[in-house]
């Protein structure tokens, strides 16, 4: 398995505990009891640590499938290089949650 895909899978590790994350801080914030519930009326925005963890997790979700094309595409192109190495690199990604 190459870097490239170690990192893709890696990366799909993160998205999932960015996940668990963001929903634990916004079930703390807003109570389990709305966590269970249907969801349809209006909710004021997130604050403090939950409103980033969603933030970074919606930021995610945007960017997530458009790195995992080019790392595929690199894959099945066999164009693996110092390029494509520095370009999958996960600490950039850990570091924009931690920040």
């Amino acid at each position: 398995m190459t870097l490239e895909l170690k990192m893709l899978a890696l990366s799909i590790v993160l998205g999932l505990v960015q996940i668990v994350l963001a929903s634990h801080a916004a079930s703390l914030q807003r109570g389990y009891v709305w966590t269970a519930s249907s969801r349809d009326e209006a909710v004021p925005p997130l604050t403090g640590v939950a409103g980033r963890l969603e933030r970074a997790l919606q930021n995610f979700v945007e960017t997530f499938p458009l790195f995992a094309a080019a790392v595929l595409t690199a894959h099945v192109a066999a164009t693996h290089g110092w390029m494509t190495e520095w370009g999958v690199q996960l600490w950039a990604r850990v570091a924009y949650l931690a920040l």
